[in-house]
């Protein structure tokens, strides 16, 4: 089955100048394996942190006040897909629908 990974932006932090120039955003990422949701369901947090050098004269400054999701993600779109959190949650969800052998195991006396 497959593994969907539902990103929302929680949080957005700003440089403090007046300009409101967004410095860093926090996501959600709720990863779901589709073939057993209620077992199979890992939320996990990100942080990304935003080269803000160029302030609001950077090419494709959006205010914040324009800003919608989509164009934030847009973002951050290339460390989204390379996130430690999401191949954490794809990792932790395969092993709980195949758990590895125990390297050992209690066993009744022989006795």
């Amino acid at each position: 089955m497959a593994i969907t990974h539902n990103i929302n932006v929680i949080k957005l932090t700003v440089i403090n100048d007046g300009e409101d120039v967004v410095s860093e955003i926090d996501v959600e990422i709720v990863s779901v394996d589709d073939s057993d949701p209620s077992n199979l369901t890992r939320t996990s947090y990100d942080r990304f942190v935003i080269d803000t050098s160029s302030g609001t004269s950077a090419a494709g400054f959006v205010s914040y006040d324009s800003l919608s999701e989509d164009v934030v993600k847009g973002w951050i779109s290339t460390e989204l897909a390379a996130s430690r959190m999401i191949v954490n949650a794809e990792k932790w969800i395969e092993s709980k629908k195949n758990p590895p052998t125990p390297i050992k195991v209690s066993k009744t006396l022989p006795w």
